[in-house]
């Protein structure tokens, strides 16, 4: 067994795929400020990979963009991102900021 510090890639193998025993998560707390450095909302972007053939998970279930509302991924969908207001702040703590979507559609056959 390796050491917690140098991951075992393993080569991938369709018949013998990875059991994903192991994980790493990635968080980054994130300030999001206006014009001046006064911040105006926090943001928690979070990944996870298998430790072991260092595979990115993908996030379910949630859309893609960015929102201080709500939860939303990366269009790659391994990044989760959010958003976060210390306890001590008001309820709509980053609510009035802007944030984006991404909608997917299918194609139309004509």
């Amino acid at each position: 067994m390796a050491a917690p510090d140098q991951p075992v890639t393993r080569s991938p193998d369709p018949d013998r795929p990875c059991p994903h025993d192991n994980f790493d998560a990635y968080i980054d707390v994130n300030r999001v400020t206006a014009t001046d450095p006064t911040v105006v909302g926090y943001h928690a972007d979070i990944k996870v990979n298998c430790r072991d053939c260092r595979e990115p998970f993908r996030w379910t279930g949630v859309p893609a963009g960015m929102s201080q509302r709500h939860p939303a991924c990366s269009v790659d969908e391994t990044e989760l991102r959010a958003p976060l207001r210390p306890a001590s702040a008001d309820p709509d703590f980053g609510l009035g900021l802007p944030g984006f979507a991404i909608n997917y559609r299918e194609p139309r056959e004509d």
